[in-house]
C-alpha cells in the first residue's frame, strides 16, 4: 500500500486493465467474460470513488473561501459600527463643548481676565534688573560701603537701560547722602538732575521739583563757566548728537560748561532728558545749570531756534560777555513743495522771544544751506537781526570714529544709511528709493533708526533691507559694518546740516549724496542722483585705489572744517580763553575762512536771563 501510493492514479489504472487484458487472453471464454465484467465493475468502482474524494476535497475549500469572506464581511462590519459610534461621540462631545461654551462665555472670559490680570500684577511687583541695581546701590550705602554705593548710584542715573524712574530715584538717593553728609551743593546737583531725568516721576505727590522740595539754598556766589550751553537735552537725534560733541572738545580742552535745559513746549513735557546727555554730566567740567542760579560765562550759545517762539518763565540768571543762536533748523521743513505742517519755527516770533530773552545777539546758521534759505526766504522777517558771517559747522572727533580698516570683502556690498524715522528723512517715490538701494545679486541695504515710511512709500520693505530701530545699534559699530553710505531725503526737503552723512565720512566711509550738499561737505562725499548710485558704487567697490582716496579725501576735509580743534578755534575768537596748545595756531582765531570766525557776536556785556 506505502508503494502504491508513489504511484500516480493513472498508472494504477493503466496497470489494472493491462493486468485485466492479459488475464482474459489467457482464461477460457466464459472465465475471460467473468473477469472482463469484474474488471469494469471494479474500474468503475476506482473512479467513482477518486471522483467523490476529489469533490470533498474541493467542497471543503470552497467552505473554507465562504468562511473567510465571511469573517472580513463581519470585520468589516464591525469596523463600520465602530466608527459610527465614535464619530457619535465626537459630535456629542462637540455639542457639549459649544453648548458649555455658550452657557459659561461671560464666566470664561473673567476667569481670562483673572489670569491676565495675576500675570500683569506678577510683572509689576518683579523688579527690573535696573530696579535692583538701585536697591543693590541702597544697600552699600545703608551698610557703610558709601563709596562703592555712590559710585553705582551715578553709573545708574544715566544709564540708558534703565527707566526715567530708575534714573530720578538714584539721583534723589544721591542728592539724600549729600544733603545729609553735609555737601550741599552736590546735593542740589543732583536734586536738579533727578528732575531732569524724569520729570513726572521726581515730583512725587506734591506736584513740586525735587530742588524745590530738598530746600538747599543756591549758592550765593555766582559760578563762571566758559561756555554756557542752553538747549532742549531731551531730543533723540543730531540736536543731541551735536551737542554731545562740543561739550566732549570743550571738556578735554579743559573749558567748563554749564548746561541750561530749555524744553521747548511743542513737545512731551513729561519725557526726561536723554541719557546720554546725563552720561556727560560729572558735575565738575559739566554740570546743569538750576533755574534758581545766577551764573557767568565768557559765551552763551542756544541751540534749537524753537526756544525763541516761547521762552521759559523760570530760567536761571545768566551773565553772558557774548551770546549766539545757532541755527540748527530752517524755518519751513521744506522749499518749493507744499505739505501740511511745513513750518518748523516761526522767525518772526523768535526775533521778538530771543531779543527779550537774550539782548544783543547774533544768528549763526549751521551750514550755507541753512544761511542760503534764511538769506532768500526770510531776510524781511529778521528784522535787523545780525547773520554771522561764518556758519557754526557740526563737528565730530574723527579719531573716536574713524575705523581701523575697511570691512573685509566677502563678496557681498553692503549699503547703509541712519537716520531718524521721519517723512523728511526718506525719499517720497518709490523709484527713487529703488534706485538709491538696489536689490542686486549680493547687495544689502542696512538702515539704523526704523523703516516705517520708506515701508510706507514701497508698500513692503524689499527682502534685501536689514533695518534696525532707533537707538538699538551703536551708531558706530553700524557704520563700521558698511561698505558705502547712501543718503537721500524728501523731495524739496532742506537738511538743515547732514550729521548722518559727516558720522559716516568720519568712519571711512564713501559717501553718496544730493548735489545739494555740496556746499556743506565739498570733496569730502560723492554727489549723484539715485539713478547713479550702482554706477558710483560698483566704481568704488572695484577700485581699491579710488576706495581708498575717497576715505583719505573725506577725512582731510572732515579734519580741516569739522574737528574738535575748530570748534575750540571759533570759541576763541568768540572771546573764550582756550589754551593755547588746543590751538593749531593761536593767531588764527580770529581770521576769515573754514576755520576761523570773523565779524563780532554781539558786543560784550551783561545778560540777566529772569
Amino acid at each position: 500500500m506505502m508503494r502504491l501510493r508513489s504511484f500516480s492514479r493513472k498508472q494504477v489504472v493503466l496497470v489494472a486493465v493491462a493486468a485485466a487484458t492479459a488475464a482474459v487472453a489467457l482464461s477460457p471464454p466464459r472465465l475471460a467474460l467473468a473477469l472482463v465484467f469484474a474488471g469494469l465493475a471494479v474500474l468503475a468502482l476506482g473512479v467513482a470513488t477518486l471522483v467523490e474524494r476529489q469533490r470533498h476535497r474541493l467542497s471543503e475549500e470552497l467552505g473554507q473561501v465562504y468562511g473567510r469572506l465571511d469573517e472580513m464581511t463581519r470585520d468589516r462590519h464591525d469596523e463600520a459600527s465602530i466608527a459610527r459610534e465614535r464619530d457619535a461621540r465626537i459630535r456629542q462631545t462637540i455639542q457639549e463643548a459649544a453648548d458649555a461654551c455658550a452657557d459659561r462665555t461671560v464666566e470664561g472670559l473673567a476667569r481670562l481676565e483673572r489670569k491676565r490680570a495675576r500675570e500683569r500684577d506678577r510683572e509689576e511687583t518683579s523688579p527690573t534688573p535696573a530696579e535692583r541695581r538701585l536697591a543693590d546701590a541702597q544697600d552699600l550705602l545703608w551698610t557703610g560701603y558709601s563709596s562703592q554705593g555712590l559710585d553705582r548710584l551715578r553709573v545708574l542715573g544715566a544709564a540708558p537701560e534703565a527707566s526715567p524712574e530708575v534714573r530720578a530715584e538714584a539721583h534723589k538717593t544721591l542728592s539724600n547722602w549729600h544733603r545729609a553728609t553735609g555737601t550741599p551743593d552736590s546735593a542740589r546737583d543732583h536734586a536738579h538732575l533727578a528732575d531732569l531725568a524724569a520729570p513726572r516721576a521726581a515730583r512725587g505727590a506734591s506736584g513740586v521739583p525735587s530742588l524745590l522740595t530738598a530746600r538747599i539754598r543756591a549758592p550765593r556766589t555766582a559760578r563762571h563757566f566758559d561756555v554756557v550751553l542752553m538747549s532742549d537735552f531731551r531730543l533723540p537725534g543730531g540736536t543731541t548728537g551735536s551737542n554731545l560733541q562740543e561739550i566732549d572738545a570743550q571738556r578735554n580742552a579743559g573749558l567748563s560748561t554749564g548746561l541750561v535745559h530749555h524744553p521747548v513746549l511743542r513737545e512731551d513735557q513729561s519725557r526726561g532728558v536723554n541719557p546720554k546727555i546725563l552720561a556727560a554730566v560729572d558735575n565738575e567740567r559739566v554740570r546743569f545749570v538750576a533755574p534758581d542760579e545766577r551764573v557767568t560765562c565768557d559765551l552763551l550759545v542756544v541751540r534749537f531756534p524753537l526756544i525763541g517762539q516761547r521762552p521759559m518763565d523760570v530760567l536761571p540768571s545768566v551773565e553772558a560777555a557774548r551770546r549766539i543762536v545757532v541755527l540748527n533748523q530752517t524755518p519751513n521743513r521744506r522749499y518749493g513743495v507744499g505739505i501740511e505742517g511745513n513750518e518748523a519755527w516761526d522767525v518772526g516770533r523768535c526775533v521778538e522771544g530771543f531779543t527779550s530773552l537774550l539782548g544783543e545777539h547774533t544768528w549763526h546758521p549751521i551750514s550755507p544751506r541753512v544761511r542760503e534759505a534764511m538769506v532768500r526766504h526770510h531776510a524781511a522777517e529778521m528784522a535787523g537781526i545780525p547773520l554771522a558771517e561764518e556758519d557754526w559747522t557740526n563737528i565730530i572727533d574723527l579719531d573716536a570714529w574713524r575705523r581701523p580698516s575697511r570691512r573685509a570683502a566677502d563678496g557681498r556690498v553692503l549699503l547703509g544709511r541712519h537716520s531718524r524715522d521721519h517723512r523728511d528723512k526718506w525719499p517720497d517715490r518709490a523709484s527713487v528709493l529703488a534706485a538709491a538701494y538696489p536689490a542686486l545679486p549680493g547687495w544689502e541695504t542696512h538702515v539704523l533708526g526704523g523703516a516705517k515710511v520708506p515701508e510706507h512709500v514701497l508698500g513692503a520693505l524689499p527682502d534685501h533691507w536689514t533695518v534696525h530701530g532707533f537707538d538699538t545699534v551703536d551708531v558706530r559699530a553700524f557704520l563700521h559694518g558698511l561698505d558705502a553710505y547712501v543718503y537721500f531725503t524728501g523731495e524739496g526737503h532742506l537738511e538743515p546740516f547732514g550729521r548722518s552723512p559727516l558720522e559716516a565720512m568720519a568712519v571711512g566711509l564713501p559717501t553718496l549724496l544730493p548735489e545739494s550738499f555740496r556746499p556743506v561737505f565739498g570733496d569730502a562725499a560723492l554727489y549723484t542722483d539715485p539713478a547713479g548710485v550702482r554706477e558710483a558704487v560698483e566704481a568704488l567697490m572695484g577700485d581699491e585705489d579710488r576706495y581708498s582716496r575717497q576715505v583719505r579725501r573725506g577725512h582731510e576735509v572732515l579734519r580741516e572744517r569739522f574737528s574738535h580743534q575748530t570748534h575750540l578755534r571759533r570759541l576763541a575768537g568768540l572771546g573764550v580763553r582756550v589754551p593755547a596748545e588746543f590751538l593749531e595756531a593761536p593767531g588764527t582765531s580770529g581770521t576769515s575762512g573754514a576755520n576761523g570766525i570773523s565779524g563780532t557776536a554781539g558786543e560784550a556785556g551783561a545778560l540777566l536771563i529772569p
